[in-house]
C-alpha cells in the first residue's frame, strides 16, 4: 500500500497537539480522520477541515466506536483525546475516568479486533508523580492526581494488549509540549502574548520547572515509533528535551527574542498543582530504541513559536 492510501485516525485532532499532527499527516499524504467531541471548537483545523473526515463518537460507547473504526479502517491510530490535563478547569473525576481509561480501552479493543497496524497511546509525565531525579520509564508510577492515575492505568492496559495479543501498540510520555495552536491560557502562550503586546504578565512562581519539548520534535518521535512499531510493541518512551527550565528562564528567553521590556509579576496566579523541584525526563531509551534526538533547544523552539504567533495573533483574539 502506498502512503497516499494509508489511513490515520487521530483522536483529539482539534486539540493543540492533535491538530499539529493532523496538518503533518495531511502533508505526508495520509487520508486523515479525527475523533472530536460534539462540542469541540474546531478553530485550529478550520482551514483544512474539508480535507479530513470528522467523527464525534462517544468513546465510552463501544458499539459506536467499533462501527466507526470498521468504517474508517485506519492503518495507524494516534490517540490524543484526553480529559484532566488542564487542572485549573478540568476537574470532573468521572469524566476523567470515562475518557482516559474507559475510552482508551474501548478504542484499543476495537482497533485490535479490526487489525490496526499501529496504535500509539499518548501517556503523560504525570504518571510518574514527584521524583527527586530525572524520570525513567522503569520508575515506579506514583501519580498524585486522578489524571495521572488514569493515564497510568491506560499504560498498563496497552502493555497487556501488546503482551497478550501481540498488538502493535507503543506508549509515548510527553513532558511539557509547546508550539503553534497551544491554548492561550497556558504558560508559554501567556508569556509570548505579553511579550509581543508589552502587556501585564502575571504568573504563579518564577521557580516552577518543566522539561519543554517543541511540537516538531514530538512529531518526529511519533513518526519514528510508527516506522518501528513491530520492534517496540508494549514499550514506553519519555519525550522531552532532557533538561528542565524554570519559568523565570522561559520569560527571560522570550523577552530577549522579542526585545520586550515587560516585568512579570509573580504570586498573582494560584498554582494549578503541586510544583516539584525536579521535572526532567531521561530520554536515553528514546534515543536508543527510536533513533530519535530532539532537534530544538528551548531557544530555537521559542524563536519558531514566536514567529508563528506573530503571524497568527488573530487566532488568539477570539
Amino acid at each position: 500500500m502506498s502512503i497516499s492510501n494509508k489511513r490515520v485516525l487521530i483522536t483529539g485532532g482539534a486539540g493543540f497537539i492533535g491538530s499539529n499532527f493532523v496538518y503533518k499527516f495531511l502533508d505526508l499524504g495520509y487520508q486523515v480522520s479525527t475523533f472530536e467531541r460534539e462540542d469541540s471548537n474546531l478553530w485550529r483545523i478550520e482551514s483544512i477541515k474539508n480535507k479530513i473526515e470528522i467523527y464525534s463518537p462517544s468513546l465510552t460507547d463501544y458499539q459506536e466506536v467499533e462501527k466507526i473504526i470498521n468504517e474508517i479502517k485506519p492503518d495507524v491510530v494516534l490517540h490524543f483525546a484526553a480529559y484532566g490535563a488542564y487542572q485549573r478547569f478540568q476537574q470532573d473525576i468521572a469524566e476523567t475516568i470515562d475518557i482516559n481509561l474507559k475510552g482508551t480501552i474501548n478504542l484499543i479493543n476495537t482497533c485490535q479486533k479490526a487489525g490496526v497496524e499501529c496504535f500509539i497511546q499518548t501517556g503523560s509525565s504525570s504518571e510518574y508523580g514527584i521524583k527527586e531525579k530525572s524520570m525513567q520509564e522503569s520508575d515506579v508510577l506514583e501519580a498524585d492526581n486522578i489524571y495521572g492515575i488514569t493515564k497510568s492505568a491506560s499504560t498498563l492496559y496497552c502493555q497487556m494488549m501488546a503482551k497478550k495479543h501481540n498488538f502493535p501498540v507503543a506508549i509515548m510520555r510527553p513532558f511539557a509540549v509547546y508550539g503553534p495552536f497551544e491554548e492561550k491560557e497556558r504558560l508559554i502562550p501567556t508569556i509570548i502574548n505579553s511579550c509581543l503586546k508589552n502587556s501585564d504578565l502575571q504568573l504563579s512562581s518564577p521557580d516552577s520547572v518543566r522539561d519543554f519539548i517543541f511540537i516538531d520534535d514530538l512529531i518526529s518521535a511519533y513518526l519514528s515509533a510508527i516506522k518501528n512499531i513491530n520492534k517496540i510493541k508494549g514499550e514506553v518512551f519519555n519525550l522531552g528535551y532532557g533538561k528542565q527550565y524554570t519559568v523565570a528562564e522561559v520569560v527571560a528567553l522570550s523577552k530577549e527574542i522579542t526585545s520586550s521590556k515587560i516585568n512579570p509579576v509573580y504570586g498573582k496566579v494560584k498554582k494549578a498543582q503541586s510544583e516539584p523541584k525536579m521535572w526532567q525526563s531521561d530520554i536515553s531509551k528514546s534515543k536508543k530504541m527510536l533513533k530519535w534526538n530532539p532537534q530544538y533547544t528551548l531557544e530555537a523552539g521559542l524563536k519558531k513559536n514566536i514567529a508563528w504567533f506573530k503571524k497568527n495573533m488573530d487566532l488568539y483574539e477570539r
